[in-house]
């Protein structure tokens, strides 16, 4: 090491603003993941309920049987958007 990079002076400690920047752009992509997760576990909720609602029946025209609604609900909610 030379003389002048154990002389030299620290860097500038962050200032407000940044700590504040760095915090807020934190905070909102922690607070659009876990509303997105909420999103995702209620319409999971949501679609359960609604399958488990039909009759076996209906069922049947869908082609899954009551032991295969899990699997299904799963399928329909992580499949990318068609749009």
């Amino acid at each position: 090491m030379s003389f002048y990079e154990l002389d030299r002076p620290a860097a500038p400690a962050p200032g407000i603003a940044d700590r504040l920047g760095a915090f807020v752009a934190g905070g909102f992509a922690s607070v659009r993941n876990a509303g997105r997760s909420a999103m995702h576990s209620l319409a999971y909720a949501r679609m359960m309920q609604v399958m488990h609602a039909m009759d076996d029946e209906t069922l049947a025209r869908i082609g899954i049987t009551r032991a295969q609604i899990p699997a299904h609900v799963d399928r329909c909610l992580n499949r990318a958007p068609s749009i």
